[in-house]
């Protein structure tokens, strides 16, 4: 079988050159390929896929080898599975350093213990080193892609720009969503987002990682029902996609419920919105949203660490509502694991159905992929193993640690594997994490950075006088 590409379709960068021999710099080869391609859910066996000098996908294929220079790297990867990288269409990667913090809490007691104390305390280079800490970590557990939802109060707007800064010196793609100050005027505030698209728009094609700018939209998750118009106003103007948290924390979903028609009213809801968590709608809600083209993000772990609740996803489907996957922060989820993501999910939703068919393996991988790829309108480019897409994807080694045989290579993905069968992590065709080992970055000098700042900025919350986050205990043996 062969996948081949349209040269027309892709000719801007190939750069007019034909396909040929002479534009393969690498092919792999041996592997059991799943490439998310819509509409062709077999595994590729004894596949193999050819891959460009522009880190591209040329073809995939199986059985017999093209014929190749000699110049080409060949990688075999013989008894291996190869799957798309991952997607966390959701995401707080600065957040990384604060794991483990208020336990024993839902959000906005969590958000209380683990943001506010910290606020006044960020200094320079703080958040540059806690997201480039936060996105090798990702990155580690085969996540390529990612949104990244950071807000701009409490700190500096130049503090904030070091969230950017990171993302850009590592090789993980990313959207990033940029985030309106509340405290300043619109003035200042279009100023700021004005300057940062054009420094965005110039980096363009030196770091093709990037993969578009976005809104963290901050309103209903601080109860301010006038910032969504401020916010509506910036993404008509900027044509800006915009992520809210919405219907996250049971306790203020009566409220939230009735802060529907702000969004309605302020323009937000159309096709340029995501909900992040989307947990406890109503019927009403739910229909009005999928009309509008609204698109949503589940966060399995996160829902699970804070006790939010279990988004209804078969019904969510069925309605048409278009749903890709997150990791969200690891503040709140603790663990980077998309494998531990996608079971938490998947067992959840059977367990409430108590039906093994109402969701399945495939489209638990498809939603932490490829639909998370649609939902953020990047499945040009990433998302499935298809020509023409940047070559990003994982070797997985089902044998190490053992998988056992293989009946049902979706099954053992989802079902059996997790982040210590991760062989290899290619990005643009490069490999960038091998056997715990980063290629181009120095991971322990980059933790010990992050442990030291955060070691300072608890060392100036206790000379200040002010409570640490610390455990309680007092709830450990609790049973309501």
């Amino acid at each position: 079988m062969h996948h081949t590409i349209n040269i027309l379709a892709i000719c801007s960068w190939i750069l007019g050159s034909s396909l040929s021999a002479d534009t393969i710099e690498s092919i792999i080869s041996g592997a059991t390929i799943i490439t998310m391609e819509p509409g062709s859910p077999a595994p590729i066996e004894s596949g193999w896929m050819t891959i460009s000098d522009t880190g591209h996908i040329l073809e995939v294929g199986s059985g017999e080898l093209p014929t190749l220079n000699s110049q080409v790297t060949r990688i075999d990867a013989s008894g291996k599975i190869i799957i798309p990288g991952f997607i966390s269409a959701h995401s707080h990667l600065w957040s990384a350093p604060f794991r483990g913090i208020a336990s024993e809490s839902n959000l906005y007691d969590w958000i209380a213990a683990c943001h506010f104390p910290f606020y006044p305390y960020y200094q320079e280079g703080d958040f540059y080193d806690y997201t480039l800490y936060g996105g090798l970590d990702f990155l580690s557990h085969g996540i390529t892609a990612c949104y990244n939802w950071v807000s701009n109060n409490g700190y500096k707007y130049e503090h904030w720009m070091e969230h950017f800064d990171a993302q850009l010196d590592m090789e993980q793609r990313f959207i990033l969503g940029w985030a309106m100050d509340s405290d300043e005027t619109d003035a200042v505030n279009r100023e700021r987002l004005e300057a940062f698209m054009e420094k965005a728009d110039s980096l363009k094609e030196s770091h093709p990682n990037m993969l578009g700018i976005s809104l963290s939209a901050v309103g209903l998750l601080r109860g301010d029902t006038d910032i969504p118009f401020r916010e509506g106003s910036l993404m008509r103007d900027y044509n800006l996609d915009a992520q809210v948290h919405y219907l996250e924390a049971p306790n203020v979903k009566h409220q939230q419920h009735n802060e529907f028609e702000i969004l309605k009213a302020s323009g937000m809801l159309c096709e340029q919105l995501h909900f992040a968590h989307f947990i406890h709608t109503t019927d009403k809600i739910l229909e009005e949203s999928i009309d509008a083209g609204v698109r949503m993000v589940w966060n399995p772990l996160s829902n699970g660490r804070l006790a939010s609740g279990l988004a209804d996803i078969p019904k969510y489907r069925r309605a048409g509502l278009r749903i890709g996957m997150g990791l969200d922060g690891q503040a709140s989820g603790d663990i980077s694991d998309p494998f531990e993501n996608m079971r938490m999910g998947l067992y959840a939703i059977r367990m409430k159905y108590e039906s093994a068919q109402v969701l399945t393996p495939y489209r638990t991988l498809a939603m932490h992929t490829i639909e998370s790829a649609e939902m953020l309108n990047v499945a040009d480019r990433i998302g499935s193993l298809e020509p023409g897409k940047f070559a990003d994807f994982l070797i997985m080694d089902p044998r190490n640690p053992d998988c056992g045989p293989i009946f049902d290579a979706y099954a053992t993905v989802v079902m059996v594997m997790n982040s210590r069968n991760l062989s290899s992590v290619f990005v643009g065709g490069k490999e960038v994490y091998s056997n715990d080992t980063f290629t181009n970055h120095d991971f322990n000098a980059i933790r010990d950075r992050a442990y030291k700042r955060v070691e300072r900025m608890l060392g100036q919350l206790k000379a200040d006088g002010k409570p640490v986050p610390t455990p309680t205990y007092l709830n450990h043996y609790y049973e309501p």
